[in-house]
């Protein structure tokens, strides 16, 4: 059982042509903590994802950035950090998924940063689970 994620980011590619878009860092909300959390302990997929603060780096010469309130098909592999309940000690988790993404809040209007950002579709491709000694 795993009890807290401490930290998460994701390399994104495009859901059509699997060409690498970047590197991204974001928080999630406590709401799509807890959906991760439940597939995690219970395999019960979530619907969405909220991600907020959402940083991308080393993007591709290849990167469009998403247009706002425009769904985009994406690739993923994200890696997060949780808490197991019992031990207390971290374990490192990565995720591969497909999903669409749909851009809502970019006050900044920079095409690296966005306020948030929700997951739709989601499909878990894999998961690997890599207990630390």
């Amino acid at each position: 059982m795993y009890s807290k994620i401490t930290d998460s980011f994701l390399d994104v590619f495009d859901g059509e042509t699997g060409l690498y878009m970047g590197h991204s860092h974001f928080t999630l909300t406590q709401g799509s903590e807890k959906k991760l959390l439940d597939f995690l302990n219970y395999n019960k997929v979530p619907d969405t994802l909220v991600l907020l603060n959402v940083s991308l780096s080393d993007t591709s010469a290849d990167y469009i950035p998403p247009e706002l309130f425009q769904k985009h098909s994406r690739i993923s592999v994200l890696n997060i950090d949780v808490v197991d309940a019992y031990s207390q000690r971290l374990v490192p988790i990565e995720i591969e998924m497909s999903y669409d993404v749909l851009v809502r809040g970019n006050l900044s209007q920079t095409p690296y940063y966005f306020e948030s950002v929700e997951l739709r579709n989601i499909k878990f491709l894999d998961v690997n689970c890599r207990y630390v000694q």
